[in-house]
């Protein structure tokens, strides 16, 4: 039997404490580097760490004023938009009162101003908006009043709902005025200048302006209740007045349907209400709650939403190329008002609250 020589077992041991040395400097750091990372640390952290202030895009070398309208026109699928509207459409009246403030300063004299700002474009944007808006959701929600209807053109074309779309379409660094970042105000006015600028191009101006509405706009509805913006629960609606100026005949009745729990803090009320007809009764609607009068108060509520048309299975939105070509001018007069069939006191705080 021949036995391995010392040479060898000492070359084997030597090769397997190099590898055990490679291994733990491939899985650890050297003492200096952690002691240099260490202190780029809580030197970071320390006070005379300056966090970076907020700037504007353009401020960067990279930024091309020219190239990012382009990209935007290209953006919303609108080339007909050329530079000259697109920094018309972006210029607000701040922007230009600021650069006249500077030219003064200086000592010019006689400042005139070739740039003109987007007040005429946010103007006529905003009116074009809510006319078409309206068109819109009385097409589809036919059965509705009027006030619901207003109700929700004002929700779309609210401030939040505005510079939420300004903000996700790139208009942040886009847009010229006097402050930064801009105000919600300055964004939602963005918007409304986007709609007026297309009215005014060739070509089906407000054809484009409608799918411009149709696409960035009415799709805020697009699984909302219509009732968590139309509150119909803070009005002081009485559904048996309602009925009786549709028809004097017709008279509901309220019915417990199910109970549970009576007399314990746990009751749940099911009521229905009835139209009060012998021959053909009919469940107008129904709901629950923890006692008799909120179970009633919710069942009318139910029944104003199913006449309305505001239940899930009958509000269907239409968008995008599908809701281009349909016919929204037949929809141009108003629905019916909920005051011309309530009480006075009823007319007045309908008033108010649409107000």
């Amino acid at each position: 039997m021949i036995l391995p020589s010392k040479c060898s077992s000492k070359t084997t041991m030597f090769n397997q404490q190099n590898s055990l040395n490679q291994m733990i400097q491939k899985r650890g750091m050297k003492l200096a580097n952690e002691k240099l990372l260490r202190k780029m640390y809580w030197r970071k952290r320390s006070f005379d760490a300056k966090p970076e202030r907020l700037r504007a895009r353009s401020e960067w070398q990279d930024w091309d004023f020219g190239s990012e309208l382009y990209a935007f026109a290209q953006r919303l699928q609108e080339p007909q938009l050329n530079n000259d509207i697109l920094i018309r459409l972006f210029t607000h009246r701040s922007y230009v009162n600021e650069q006249k403030s500077k030219q003064e300063s200086l000592g010019v004299q006689n400042v005139s101003h070739q740039l003109e700002d987007n007040s005429e474009f946010i103007q006529s944007g905003s009116i074009f908006m809510r006319k078409f808006l309206s068109k819109y959701l009385r097409y589809h929600l036919r059965q509705a009043p009027e006030e619901c209807i207003q109700s929700l053109v004002d929700y779309l074309m609210s401030k939040t709902v505005m510079q939420d779309i300004s903000k996700w379409i790139g208009c942040t660094d886009l847009v010229l005025c006097s402050e930064f970042p801009p105000n919600e105000q300055t964004l939602a006015d963005t918007v409304s200048s986007i709609v007026g600028a297309l009215i005014q191009t060739n070509g089906g101006g407000e054809k484009r302006a409608q799918n411009f509405i149709i696409d960035f706009i009415c799709t805020y509805l697009n699984g909302r209740d219509p009732l968590e913006i139309w509150r119909i629960d803070q009005m002081d609606l009485n559904l048996e007045i309602f009925l009786q100026n549709q028809n004097p005949n017709l008279k509901c009745e309220s019915r417990i349907l199910r109970q549970s729990a009576i007399d314990t803090i746990e009751s749940c009320f099911i009521v229905g209400i009835y139209s009060n007809d012998d021959d053909n009764p009919k469940l107008l609607g129904q709901s629950s709650g923890e006692s008799l009068s909120i179970a009633k108060r919710m069942a009318e509520l139910d029944a104003f939403r199913r006449i309305f048309g505001l239940t899930i299975s009958n509000i269907r939105f239409e968008f995008g190329k599908r809701a281009y070509d349909l016919e929204y001018d037949k929809y141009d007069r108003e629905n019916f008002h909920l005051f011309q069939s309530s009480s006075p006191k009823q007319e007045e705080k309908l008033r108010q609250i649409s107000s």
